[in-house]
């Protein structure tokens, strides 16, 4: 498994300056992920591999819908809401779908915050 979160982590890494050109909100810099995911400590090792597979998870769907020719959600996260926020409205989303949770997990997690933080 390391040796896939490192390609996934590298790809995301050279993915990066693409998204440097655009203004956007995060709830983790770059540097943010760089400190943890350089602390040997498993623990925050942990959550480097949890946070680059997620936003990998995240990537797949998307693609997925976009071969499928689905519409693609989008949410508007407001600056102000905090991580816990944004995990409560997913595991919400989770609870209320007991039937669904073999699916994909970023699928989800994206219907979830489209509902919650509708684009105007």
């Amino acid at each position: 498994m390391r040796p896939r979160a490192l390609v996934l982590t590298a790809a995301l890494l050279w993915s990066a300056s693409v998204f440097a050109k655009f203004p956007m909100g995060s709830f983790e810099t770059g540097n943010d992920v760089f400190g943890v995911c350089s602390d040997r400590r498993e623990f925050l090792q942990g959550y480097c591999e949890g946070y680059v597979m997620g936003v990998a998870d995240a990537l797949m769907a998307v693609k997925a819908m976009k071969e499928n020719g689905w519409a693609i959600p989008s949410a508007c996260i407001p600056q102000h809401v905090k991580t816990e926020q944004v995990r409560d409205v997913v595991v919400q989303y989770l609870t209320a779908h007991p039937e669904k949770r073999h699916e994909a997990a970023a699928g989800h997690a994206l219907v979830a915050l489209q509902a919650a933080f509708p684009c105007k």
